[in-house]
């Protein structure tokens, strides 16, 4: 992959993607997140060789546990929200088991089209040390997805766009570790109680909290979570908030269990902000 490409993307990638949906309700098909390994593509200053394959994951639910296929592709134009855009399909580059290689031809075809979106076809001086600063701060690819149930109805497919980052660096991202989910401060473990309010906590394994560089000096990441649930019950708070170096947060949040009997499903995705992201889920009892 030649370096004038991966440049202009500097000029091409500069919107942001949108937050996950904050429902915390499972009553269609739900893309909860999509975590890359690494949580980014990072492209050595002094590497003469394209980095590893970035491998995508995906957290996807329907109601009733059905079973949901997820398709992925790299976008092929940063204008990706146009309700014309069809990323998977037409305007995208398929990544067959979620691989994004820069050694995958469709993937240097699209680099290579967002180069051109860039410099209107005019060559890419890749010694520009404005390019290579914004390349250095990050720029976002397009992850486009289409999930599905195989129902007919429009609640069993979802499309849509999340952001993996291109960055210069020697010392990439990484994602944190969710390692527990607690109640009380003890693992989450059914039977829980009816129609009762109850306090759940993540556990990030030791190391998740990483400090970078910013322009302000450095800086400790502060892990936020997403909440969701099956069932009935009411999750009191969609999201949580770690505090770090003097900045206010509380990991918990309160759930209000169903009425009657049954199963619970709990997710909770932990992103760090800079493009890390994990989860993790617990299936408890509910009642007698």
């Amino acid at each position: 992959m030649r370096m004038p490409i991966l440049l202009a993307l500097a000029g091409a990638l500069t919107a942001c993607g949108p937050e996950f949906e904050l429902q915390s309700e499972l009553r269609r098909v739900r893309v909860l997140a999509i975590k890359a390994e690494p949580a980014e593509l990072a492209l050595s200053p002094d590497a003469s060789s394209s980095p590893p394959p970035v491998q995508l994951s995906t957290l996807a639910v329907a109601p009733g546990e059905r079973p949901v296929s997820v398709d992925l592709a790299l976008c092929r134009s940063a204008d990706v929200y146009g309700g014309e855009v069809q990323c998977p399909g037409e305007d995208g580059a398929p990544l067959p088991g979620g691989a994004l290689s820069l050694e995958d031809p469709n993937v240097q075809a699209v680099l290579a089209s967002l180069a051109g979106e860039a410099t209107g076809g005019r060559p890419v001086d890749q010694n520009d040390p404005a390019l290579r600063a914004v390349l250095e701060k990050g720029l976002p690819l397009f992850i486009g997805y289409l999930a599905q149930d195989g129902g007919e109805a429009p609640e069993s497919q979802e499309r849509g766009v999340r952001q993996l980052t291109l960055r210069l660096t020697d010392t990439p991202n990484q994602n944190p570790r969710l390692t527990d989910l607690l109640r009380d401060d003890s693992p989450l473990a059914g039977p829980l109680p009816l129609d009762t309010e109850v306090v759940l906590r993540p556990v990030l394994a030791e190391g998740s909290l990483e400090r970078y560089e910013t322009d302000e000096g450095p800086r400790t990441e502060q892990v936020f979570y997403s909440w969701f649930a099956t069932g009935e019950g009411e999750v009191k708070q969609l999201r949580s908030l770690e505090p770090v170096d003097g900045r206010p947060g509380d990991p918990t949040i309160t759930y209000l269990t169903p009425a009657t009997p049954g199963e619970v499903t709990f997710y909770v995705v932990a992103r760090d902000g800079r493009g890390g992201v994990d989860w993790l889920s617990r299936t408890v009892a509910v009642g007698p």
